[in-house]
């Protein structure tokens, strides 16, 4: 026989102290116990048992009997029971515990699954003595969900764009390269910010953006520089074209963007700390004006 002794008609209502501090009580005078998930494999139940309670079981079922029965929590897993009325859970489990603990760490026999605690008595022929029941929670499955939300797909144009806006489109390009496509974008941004009409097809970022004119049947742009590597006295202090360098661990390396038609003439130079001993190297570029 199973009787649910969780009840406020046991327990007679308090007089409060009004001039009484306003510290945690131990209990709130009532019955009563909830069960609340910690991960896929752990629940956690606290419960309160008053006197009261304690004392109406012993009067109805006697002092030798519950001398003798085991304090237990009865874990009932209730996953798909519509309702739930003390016996018809799909399978329970029985764990021996303490009353006065008040609080207690339950190992979730399988996760993914819905359980209900009850608190009582077993008794030496298998009757269970319910002293109170939990409220019914769930544990999460503790594996990767197998459902695949097709909201987040995108469809290739789009992923296209947005892979032009990330800056893909230069990647590898020289630093002249960059700063004229960077330049463009930026023309873009403040035509953007000023009103003009801006659109996914406007926002096109490649190095021949220049159009050039209709009745031309063909056409070539290239652009080009050139990389100036070294290495010095670690102690030695560099410049180029009176520009001081940084070097590490003796060698230096710098990036000079040619134009076309140009010169470029570049002396390198290297001192000691005094400045008594030094030493020069000069480097020129010529590009031709292409046709």
């Amino acid at each position: 026989m199973t009787q649910n002794l969780s009840s406020s008609a046991l327990v007679r209502p308090q007089v409060k102290d009004a001039n009484a501090e306003a510290d945690i009580p131990s209990g709130y005078g009532k019955t009563e116990s909830f069960l609340l998930p910690k991960d896929p494999a752990w629940l956690f139940l606290f419960w309160e048992i008053t006197q009261s309670t304690l004392d109406c079981v012993k009067s109805q079922y006697g002092q030798e009997t519950l001398e003798k029965a085991r304090t237990v929590i009865r874990l009932h897993d209730v996953t798909g029971v519509e309702f739930f009325d003390g016996t018809n859970s799909v399978r329970f489990y029985d764990m021996p515990v303490i009353f006065e603990a008040r609080s207690w760490y339950i190992n979730a026999p399988e996760s993914g699954r819905t359980y209900l605690a009850d608190l009582g008595y077993l008794t030496e022929d298998g009757r269970f003595i319910l002293i109170t029941r939990s409220n019914i929670t769930s544990v999460p499955s503790g594996r990767i969900s197998n459902v695949v939300d097709d909201k987040w797909m995108i469809v290739e144009g789009d992923f296209q764009k947005l892979l032009q806006l990330s800056g893909a489109d230069y990647i590898g390009l020289g630093s002249s390269e960059r700063m004229q496509v960077l330049g463009e974008r930026w023309k873009l941004t403040e035509l953007t910010n000023s009103g003009a009409p801006s659109s996914w097809s406007s926002f096109k970022l490649h190095l021949d953006s220049v159009k050039t004119e209709e009745d031309e049947d063909i056409w070539l742009k290239a652009d080009c520089e050139i990389i100036i590597y070294g290495s010095a006295s670690k102690n030695a202090i560099v410049t180029i074209n009176g520009q001081e360098i940084e070097l590490k661990e003796g060698k230096f390396s710098i990036r000079q963007h040619l134009p076309a038609g140009s010169v470029v003439d570049l002396p390198i130079k290297a001192r000691n700390a005094k400045g008594d001993k030094t030493r020069q190297v000069t480097i020129k570029a010529l590009r031709e004006q292409g046709k």
